[in-house]
């Protein structure tokens, strides 16, 4: 599903409305009985429910008068608080509070600080709040009476849902303007917005529902998007099939270069999520002085000891081996608990000038290639990138504060220039891919900010590429399916104690949700 900025989403608009001749009005309507429904969804008991809504000046308040009249013609109880006057309103949010006042809507208008003093109490009484003050167009601080209104409602328990956007939240990018609503549920029209998905804003947005008003899909294909959020659909239609007269062959051959003393860990965990990703074979590449610990450790796994230096880490002596053993597999992982020794340093940077399979970067591979990040350039093969803010914010010589606070542009011009693939991991996890495009991600939890959920992800990216997913469908399934696999952990053990282990045992159960079409995600 495309995302859209709020100029992208007044051109698709205005495009339906010139082009597909559907008058701004119709699209209003329906954006109001779309919301409507939402709420019905949400709540089956709705017409039991007293409804206050918030009314702005633009199209959002327009959206407001048009739920209102819906809910009261349908008996229920609903008050709109007009934080406008009427005779400011224009356009179709002028004919929607015609409409509404038609229907004899109860409404009051609260157009100063004093006139909503008189009326706030009304918030303590309903057990529902619209929020359709401020829309997608906004660019700077709420402040005013807005302000004051938005900081009332956020004191409420009262369950909030806002219209389109959140008020007082940018469409545009993440960061928080000023005061703002922070929303129980968010019901957005047509497409997702960049503002509602990008943190730390998204934090305000609570559970989003993208909602159809009747856009036609030729009106959003002309707008030439370049950032999308990934769904379970598409993820079902790239994930690797099984066929019956198969063997463990034609399921690909990762080869993981990973571990160094102290570190072994994430060589394990690595090689473990590969072969639950579905590679048909795994090989484990580590110092040799950790191969018989990974024996007895992974029995379903092989090994490859290579040449180390005193310090346990590899020698640039392994290249050798590692060079000869390629010839055998489709896909190598490097990095993840490597040690970030010159040594390896120039190990990591031999073999991704030489490789001649996919390859996903890690963890001490990515650090080893912050000072050298040119070498990137020189790669005659695919390479996924799969850093967390503080490896992006090395190789991009800035702070993880810079690389949090822009999370969608950031990493831009370093993959056009490098032509990497890049994982921008964190909340709400960002594919970036050469030519400028990026998919957002919207699995996953806080439960697994912890060691080595890092380390599974590699693994899992790797066996896609070893079963002949491309590029970016292998980080596409990798980053949805992992955040999956916590989300599916998050239900049974809650907001702590997840270990990376547990990740990789419910990667199977994932797969098979999503090719099953089990959905667990926003809807």
């Amino acid at each position: 599903m495309e995302v859209a900025t709020a100029v992208a989403m007044r051109n698709i608009d205005r495009r339906t409305i010139e082009t597909f001749r559907v008058p701004g009005i119709v699209l209003m309507e329906n954006a109001g009985l779309a919301l409507l429904q939402a709420l019905q969804a949400l709540w089956p008991d709705l017409a039991q429910r007293h409804v206050t809504i918030l009314t702005g000046a633009g199209n959002n308040g327009g959206d407001g008068f048009i739920l209102a009249r819906h809910l009261w013609h349908r008996g229920m109880d609903v008050h709109v608080i007009m934080l406008t006057a009427a005779g400011h309103l224009r356009g179709d949010a002028r004919r929607a509070y015609d409409m509404a006042r038609a229907y004899e809507v109860p409404m009051t208008s609260a157009t100063t600080p004093q006139a909503w003093s008189r009326v706030a109490s009304v918030l303590k009484q309903t057990s529902l709040i619209i929020d359709a003050m401020l829309g997608t167009g906004l660019q700077r601080p709420a402040s005013g009476l807005y302000a004051e209104v938005i900081a009332a409602v956020n004191e409420t328990p009262q369950p909030t849902v806002a219209v389109d956007i959140p008020s007082g939240l940018s469409a545009d990018h993440g960061r928080v303007l000023g005061p703002h609503i922070c929303a129980t549920h968010t019901v957005t029209f047509a497409l997702p917005k960049r503002g509602l998905l990008a943190y730390p804003a998204a934090a305000a947005v609570g559970e989003l529902h993208v909602v159809d008003i009747g856009i036609p899909q030729a009106a959003v294909a002309a707008e030439e998007l370049d950032v999308g959020m990934l769904q379970e659909v598409d993820i079902r239609q790239m994930l690797p099939k099984r066929h019956p007269n198969t063997h463990k062959g034609s399921h690909g051959h990762v080869l993981v270069v990973a571990g160094s003393v102290g570190k072994s860990g994430a060589a394990v965990l690595a090689s473990q999520s590969a072969l639950r990703g579905g590679a048909g074979l795994v090989t484990l590449a580590v110092p040799a002085s950790l191969n018989a610990a990974m024996e007895v450790q992974l029995t379903e796994v092989m090994t490859l000891p290579v040449a180390e230096s005193p310090a346990g880490c590899m020698a640039v002596a392994a290249y050798d081996t590692l060079e000869a053993f390629e010839a055998n597999v489709s896909a190598m992982i490097i990095g993840p608990g490597l040690g970030v020794f010159p040594e390896t340093k120039q190990l990591v940077q031999r073999l991704l000038q030489h490789a001649t399979v996919p390859v996903v970067l890690d963890a001490d591979g990515l650090t080893l290639m912050a000072d050298h990040p040119q070498v990137l350039k020189t790669c005659q093969v695919p390479v996924i990138l799969t850093p967390h803010p503080g490896e992006l914010g090395r190789l991009l010589q800035t702070s993880p504060a810079d690389i949090q606070a822009d999370r969608l542009d950031v990493a831009l011009d370093f993959v056009r220039d490098t032509q990497v693939y890049l994982i921008l991991k964190g909340a709400h996890t960002v594919i970036y891919t050469p030519d400028g495009h990026r998919w957002i991600n919207c699995t996953g939890n806080a439960a697994m900010a912890t060691a080595g959920t890092g380390d599974v992800l590699a693994g899992l990216i790797g066996a896609f590429l070893a079963q002949g997913l491309s590029p970016l469908q292998a980080a596409q399934g990798g980053v949805y399916l992992h955040g999956l696999a916590g989300d599916r952990v998050w239900a049974r053990l809650g907001a702590t104690g997840l270990i990376a282990s547990d990740l990789i045992q419910e990667l199977p159960h994932a797969m098979h949700q999503v090719r099953q079409g089990a959905i667990c995600q926003t809807s």
